[in-house]
């Protein structure tokens, strides 16, 4: 077992190494980058630090400016103590505290949702839902009451990324859910299947790369239907008379 730590170590010493070549710093100028010790980076290079900290992998990863596929198999690349996963659950993933009463008028869309998941956990195409209305309108509300509902019932894995004050670009913001479903428990007979609400949508060009992770369904919530963005399922909300 101890050579076998020590191998990956040096794994992950010599992808170090490499991007830190490929990014032309020294090591005094990647340990500034990344707030740590020249020390640290130092140990890390050659293989000396048996399970490097999490937060200071992240931390080496921005300073290398690693996005992307790059940056999701960096972060995974250090050895982990035996039992822990390969990326800590994070509670920005997490469902937002909603109320648990659904307004009569809104049961037949949760419905909705509802039926359009269903047929992709039976075997069909990966479900891409839109809930659109205007602000203030319950949106988010909906979407979450659904991913409660969904996670009960279809025994779903839940993801929730707000799109609304994450500033990610695509690329960094695909690699962060991926890592963020890899680092997720399993939810007791999901069998793998999972489902991602992406909250108040803006561009369809963030929301793309998302649907190629292999979700089972993702539901979207924008003000208005998105250019460039095709639901198997829309759901149109209108403000509560």
């Amino acid at each position: 077992m101890g050579s076998a730590l020590l191998s990956e170590s040096l794994v992950f010493a010599r992808l170090l190494r490499t991007h830190r070549g490929r990014a032309r710093l020294t090591q005094e100028d990647l340990a500034e980058r990344a707030r740590l010790s020249v020390r640290t980076v130092r140990d890390l290079e050659r293989g000396r630090t048996r399970y490097p900290h999490r937060t200071s992998v992240r931390r080496l990863a921005t300073a290398l400016g690693l996005t992307g596929d790059d940056r999701v198999t960096f972060e995974a690349a250090p050895p982990r103590p035996l039992g822990a996963p390969a990326v800590a659950p994070s509670p920005e993933w997490d469902l937002p505290p909603v109320s648990g009463t659904v307004f009569l008028s809104r049961i037949p869309l949760l419905r909705e949702v509802e039926d359009a998941v269903l047929v992709a956990v039976a075997g069909g195409d990966p479900a891409l839902v839109a809930i659109t209305g205007p602000a203030g309108v319950g949106k988010t509300t909906l979407a979450a009451q659904c991913g409660y509902v969904l996670r009960e019932r279809l025994a779903l894995d839940v993801l929730f990324l707000d799109l609304g004050r994450d500033r990610r670009e695509p690329g960094e913001l695909r690699a962060a859910a991926r890592l963020a479903r890899a680092g997720r428990p399993a939810a007791p007979g999901s069998a793998g299947r999972s489902l991602l609400l992406a909250d108040g949508a803006t561009d369809a060009g963030r929301v793309l790369p998302l649907l190629t992770l292999g979700f089972t369904a993702v539901v979207v919530t924008a003000r208005e239907p998105l250019a460039g963005l095709t639901p198997s399922r829309h759901v149109a909300l209108s403000r509560l008379g």
